[in-house]
């Protein structure tokens, strides 16, 4: 226990120059394409311009991306300022504790919120029939709010243990734990998928309920496998990020400006997997390009309304 509360290099608490701004420009970059792109998911389910984004799965989609738009919000902003005063003024311009408090917050709301994203596709087709009458509008509000409600108050174990022993507490249960049981729900609604479409296959009869019930089972397989890409992207980021918090809090034979150098590009691999996930729904969902791009529409035509200039009356 005493190793863990000695962090590598903490006797050189700032980061070399270079580092320091490097980290402070990619926040910034990242900050923007993360801002963007959650918020038109937020407005696209908002909204719903099409009428065609209600259900559980889009749902979830949304908690996931008020999960990464608070990144955006409020971890990239402190994260630029961090870093920039790191690197200019040699100094942290407010406690780490105002970092790393919502750091761990979204941590823990984006794995949450993945895991009820496959949970919503495990019983979506393992079990269709009772699928809408477990996941209404309403239960799917009240995971949703259990989700932050747990988010925000495990960080304050964080106050009491301290960065180090709640980083590997974090990473082994809440992330790990987390990965593999995700990763079993998947291959077993893979397993369902392939048995659900050899049976149709072998099927003779071309009914129109028949066929109904294919393409919605088609749909739905369409759906998991969005949904596996942007876990696949999650495990991309949040596993090689484990493997520098190993490195970070236990080489102690590794230089400083290495130790800063990976503890800076763990930061980063988290802020980049809240910027991924619009591109993905873009990419694979015809229902978010179309509001997308009734969203954007909109905004330009408000741009160009033309203006109702008001003039003083003048008497002659």
């Amino acid at each position: 226990m005493a190793l863990l509360n000695v962090e590598p290099c903490s006797y050189v608490p700032l980061a070399p120059i270079a580092i320091a701004f490097t980290t402070a420009a990619l926040s910034m970059v990242l900050c923007l394409v993360a801002v963007t792109g959650n918020m038109l998911v937020v407005l696209a389910v908002f909204i719903n311009p099409n009428k065609d984004l209600k259900s559980s799965f889009y749902y979830f989609v949304l908690n996931l991306a008020i999960c990464d738009l608070f990144i955006g919000l409020v971890v990239d902003p402190l994260s630029v300022a961090t870093h920039y005063g790191e690197g200019a003024a040699r100094a942290f311009p407010f406690d780490q504790v105002y970092i790393r408090f919502p750091y761990l917050v979204s941590c823990t709301a984006s794995v949450l919120s993945v895991a009820a994203l496959t949970m919503d596709r495990y019983w979506a087709i393992t079990s269709p029939i009772s699928y809408r009458i477990m996941f209404s509008p309403k239960r799917v509000g009240l995971v949703a709010a259990g989700i932050w409600v747990v988010s925000i108050g495990f960080p304050f174990t964080y106050l009491f243990t301290g960065n180090i022993v709640y980083a590997f507490v974090s990473a082994h249960i809440s992330a790990v734990a987390t990965f593999l049981a995700m990763l079993l729900t998947y291959l077993k609604i893979v397993r369902v998928l392939k048995r659900q479409i050899k049976q149709w296959d072998t099927m003779n009869d071309n009914s129109t309920d028949n066929q109904a019930k294919r393409r919605a089972i088609l749909r739905e397989q369409k759906i998991s496998k969005t949904c596996l890409i942007v876990l696949a992207l999650f495990l991309a980021c949040y596993l090689p990020s484990c493997v520098c918090l190993y490195i970070g809090s236990l080489c102690f034979s590794c230089s400083c400006s290495f130790i800063h150098g990976v503890k800076d590009f763990h930061f980063l691999l988290i802020l980049t997997n809240s910027s991924v996930n619009p591109f993905v729904y873009a990419w694979k969902f015809e229902k978010f390009r179309r509001a997308f791009v009734k969203i954007l529409v909109c905004c330009k035509k408000f741009q160009r309304r033309p203006t109702i200039r008001v003039y003083p009356f003048v008497p002659t």
